[in-house]
Parts: C-alpha cells; sequence; structure tokens
C-alpha cells in the first residue's frame, strides 16, 4: 500500500545535520524494488532508535556460506522532520546513533559499500519482508515525576505501527517484536491486529509467524555485542513460529556462546524483559538507602560492597552512584504495572518496584541536598556538572538524572555549567553542550558535580581537575570516579570533596 502525496521534508538531527529532501512516494518504490532485486531475504527493521540501530548494524553482517552478504536489510521510521533524518545518515553510511563502538559505525560503512542496508519512510518496504523486526517505542508517562503510581499510558501509536505492517505483510512472514511491552501485549493486543487485517485481506493468518524476544542492548563500547554476543531470550505464538524465529536468531547471534533460552508462553518472554529491569531497578534503589546510611555513619560504602561481593550469590549487588537514566529503568515496572491490573485483572499493585523507581527517581536531590548543607543560597553560584548522559562513554541522555539535578539547581537560582565528553547536544533542554574539558577553565566554579563514569573523566589527576576548575570550594564525587589518594591531594589544596556513598570523607 503506498501513499501518493510528495512533500518536501527538514529534518535536524541531534549531530547538527541537516536534510533536506522530498518525500517521494513512488520514487521510493522504485529504489527499494531495486535494493531487494538481488536473491537474498530481506529483512525490515521497524523503528531507527537504539535498538533497531543495533539490529541493522547486526543484521548486515550476516554471511552465507559463500562469505556473501545473506540479507537485505531495511531500515524504516517516519518521514517526518523529527526522525528523517535517521534515514539520511543511514543512506549515508553512518549509524544514527553516536557510539563509542567503532564496530556499530563500520558496519553501517561496510552496508553502503556493501549495497545491503537500506532506510526508508515507505510501507512498501514490509511488501517486500520475509522478517519484520519490530523496534518501535511504547512509552508510559509519569504525570508528576517521581510519582510512578500515577501515570498515562496509550496503545494507540503503537497500534498504529502495528497496523501499517499487518496490511502489508505478506502470509510466511516472521514478525519478532523486541519492543518493551507490557507482558500480555503481544498476545491480547499485537496478534488481535494481525488477525484482523489478514481476514480483511483473504490471507491465512495461520501462516503468520509471530515470536518475541526482548533485546539487552547497551549503548557504549559494546553496543554492537549487546545484540550479536550476548544471551537471548524469545518465546512464540505457536511452535512452528518458535522453530522459525530461532533459526532467524542463531543467523546473527553467537549461540555457540551465548545458547536462546527457550520460554514457555511469549508472555513470559514479555514478562522476564520487564522483571529484569525491575529488579536492576530495585537493586540501585535498596543501595540509595544504605548510601545515606554510610554516609551518615562515615563508612566506605564501596568497600563494604566490595566484601560483599566476594560471596557468589552477591557478586551483582549494585553500588551508590547519581542517579538512574536511559530509556528502560524508568519505566519498565510501570509497564509491568499496567498490564497486571488492566490486562489480568489484579486489583494489586506492583508495589516494591513502583517504590524502588520512585527512589530511582529522586536519588539526584541527594546530591543537591548535599550542596545545600554546605551553601545555604544557591542563587548565582556556579555548579558545574560533568556528565549529562546517563551511562558512561555514550551520548544518551533519555531520562538522564542530570535532568532532574538541572532542574532543582536552576529553580534555586544557580548558574550551570555543563560538560560533557559525548554529548554535543542536550535534546531534552535544547542546551548545546562544549566537548572540549579545557573549555571549562574560563569559568569560575563553586561546586563540581562529577556526574557520569566517562573514561575522560576517570583519567584525570589530582593536578588536572584543579587546573580545569578554576576557583572551585566544593568537589562532590557522585560516581565513585576520585579514588581516596585524589581525594587526598584536593583536599591539601583547599577544595572540599565529597563522595556519595563515601563517608569515610568525612573523617
Amino acid at each position: 500500500m503506498i501513499e501518493s502525496t510528495m512533500r518536501s521534508v527538514e529534518s535536524k538531527s541531534p549531530h547538527n545535520e541537516i536534510f533536506n529532501d522530498k518525500v517521494n512516494p513512488v520514487t521510493e518504490k522504485s529504489k527499494i524494488d531495486s535494493f531487494v532485486d538481488n536473491g537474498r531475504l530481506n529483512v525490515v527493521v521497524q523503528g531507527l532508535g537504539y535498538v533497531g540501530t543495533a539490529m541493522l548494524a547486526a543484521l548486515s553482517q550476516v554471511k552465507d556460506d559463500d562469505n556473501e552478504c545473506f540479507y537485505n536489510v531495511i531500515g524504516i521510521d517516519l518521514g517526518d522532520e523529527n526522525n528523517y533524518w535517521k534515514i539520511g545518515r543511514v543512506n549515508k553510511g553512518k549509524s544514527p546513533v553516536v557510539s563509542s563502538d567503532e564496530n556499530i559505525n563500520e558496519a553501517f560503512e561496510r552496508g553502503l559499500l556493501n549495497g545491503n542496508i537500506f532506510a526508508t519512510y515507505s510501507n512498501y518496504a514490509y511488501e517486500k519482508a520475509d522478517v519484520v523486526v519490530i523496534d518501535v517505542n511504547l512509552d508510559i508517562t509519569k504525570k508528576k515525576f517521581g510519582d510512578p503510581y500515577n501515570y498515562e499510558f496509550s496503545y494507540n501509536s503503537f497500534k498504529h505501527a502495528i497496523e501499517t505492517i499487518a496490511k502489508n505483510v505478506s502470509e510466511e512472514t516472521l514478525i519478532v517484536v523486541e519492543s518493551t511491552v507490557p507482558p500480555g501485549t503481544t498476545e491480547k493486543v499485537i496478534f488481535p491486529i494481525f488477525k484482523k487485517h489478514f481476514e480483511e485481506r483473504n490471507l491465512n493468518i495461520n501462516k503468520l509467524y509471530l515470536a518475541h524476544s526482548f533485546e539487552r542492548v547497551m549503548p557504549g563500547s559494546e553496543y554492537l555485542n549487546s545484540i550479536t554476543n550476548y544471551y537471548r531470550v524469545y518465546s512464540a505464538i505457536n511452535e512452528e513460529s518458535k522453530k522459525r524465529a530461532k533459526v532467524f536468531f542463531k543467523t546473527f547471534i553467537n549461540t555457540e556462546d551465548y545458547p536462546l533460552y527457550e520460554v514457555h508462553s511469549i508472555t513470559a518472554s514479555e514478562m522476564a524483559k520487564v522483571l529484569e529491569n525491575s529488579f536492576r531497578a530495585t537493586n540501585i534503589a535498596l543501595i540509595q538507602e544504605w548510601t545515606e546510611f554510610a554516609e551518615q555513619a562515615n563508612v566506605d560504602l564501596f568497600e563494604v560492597i566490595n566484601a560483599i561481593r566476594v560471596r557468589p550469590t552477591h557478586k551483582n549487588i549494585a553500588q551508590p552512584g547519581f542517579g538512574v537514566g536511559g530509556y528502560c529503568l524508568p519505566k519498565d515496572s510501570l509497564l509491568a504495572d499496567w498490564a497486571y491490573h488492566n490486562l489480568f485483572g489484579a486489583s494489586k499493585r506492583l508495589s516494591m518496584s513502583l517504590n524502588a523507581t520512585r527512589t530511582n527517581d529522586l536519588m539526584p536531590k541527594h546530591v543537591f541536598e548535599i550542596i545545600k548543607s554546605y551553601f545555604n543560597n544557591l542563587e548565582n553560584l556556579n555548579i558545574t556538572i560533568l556528565g549529562i548522559s546517563y551511562l558512561s562513554n555514550v551520548a544518551d541522555t533519555r531520562y538522564s538524572p542530570a535532568e532532574y539535578f538541572y532542574d532543582l539547581c536552576k529553580k534555586e537560582g544557580a548558574n550551570i555549567i555543563l560538560h560533557d565528553s559525548m554529548v554535543e547536544y542536550w535534546q531534552e533542554k535544547g542546551i548545546v553542550i562544549n566537548k572540549d574539558i579545557n573549555s571549562l577553565k574560563k569559568f569560575s566554579h563553586d561546586v563540581a558535580i562529577f556526574a557520569v563514569t566517562h573514561t575522560q573523566y576517570l583519567e584525570l589527576t589530582s593536578e588536572t581537575i584543579i587546573s580545569l576548575l578554576p576557583k572551585v570550594k566544593l568537589i562532590i564525587d557522585a560516581n565513585n570516579l576520585i579514588n581516596d589518594e585524589k581525594a587526598n591531594d584536593l583536599l591539601a589544596s583547599g577544595i572540599k570533596v565529597v563522595g556519595v556513598g563515601k563517608g569515610h570523607w568525612k573523617k
């Protein structure tokens, strides 16, 4: 089904690139026909975000027995001003996501040279698909930040994305849902959409193969490996779908070292994803409580945790930090809670998981309160945040804890100086970030917070820190970047140093 309207689009990427083009469905159809005219299997990836980008790269590298490209890989996203830039970057051999993982960048460059990566806005691509991988976001929004019990959720845009596939794919197509969804979604929402449209198109629904498999993508130095060299959980609506999904996964995942894990039902696979992230979030929230206790008791909680981790059952205990961010942890417990009482009729709430989300949302307030304990009045105080992204060595600012901390400080009238070695543009705040760390020397600093464990920050000596932060009075290590030796050097130079979870520095 091809839309008929021609229009112009101008789209600006977070990397300050401008993509101007004509959206021409007829020309686009010809491009797709030409791209797939080579006998390879065609995989369409719906959604060119963090997961879709990695999937595109991983699938483009699959080779057949003759070491030739096995798949034509088509990424599809919206052809509007907010998203067209992703399409433009892919078709120039560039990853939509800027990453420290050179393997991702090289995969897109090779895909362009090999002619087996293409991106489009045209739903016609689904007509050519042997496999469709769904990587579109399904958002749930707290009505008030820090209150995970009251949220807004709708399937509307997600259903629309599914319908575009159901209206276009052929029989014998494998559909793999990778999006994080409320448990029960594939069976109770997605499958009925396909059934309805297959019946309208006189297609046999028994010849649709539908699976769910959640990814564990981690942007950073192992971005691509988190797809190709990591464990996978999956299931499907029937045995034939499971078989076909397994065959597909084995083409791009190193299953010899990372065997696939098949669970008994598609809802179990969906539940595994949100439980996994809820466990991680709860682990972090528990440690926040003990962080504040340790600081009050003059205890080094990092040392305590290391002592505990020698016990095999406790190796994954979390450690103190600045806050929790990224796309998954701040919301996945809410998706599970919504499913619990909307899809399965429970009257209870997932209270432990939701309370953990609240604790994690508000974690940056702890650092804010540390500053308040040293400076009663924050008006015109120069506060420097080193690290805007939510994770070390990535440029991802989605739900970054820096955002809440920034708002708290701004509300008190502070002047905020920002630096991040990875982030060029803070999309959520509309702020251009200077990546040159030496630019900090031209400012006068009252307080500096090391918020993210970027390699650049970890490698700073105490002498360099002092030179980068003229007149700084208080340095807060919010993420274990400064060891005891560096802290002593900074203290000796007359700078107050506080560490989150490092109560022993108070002695």
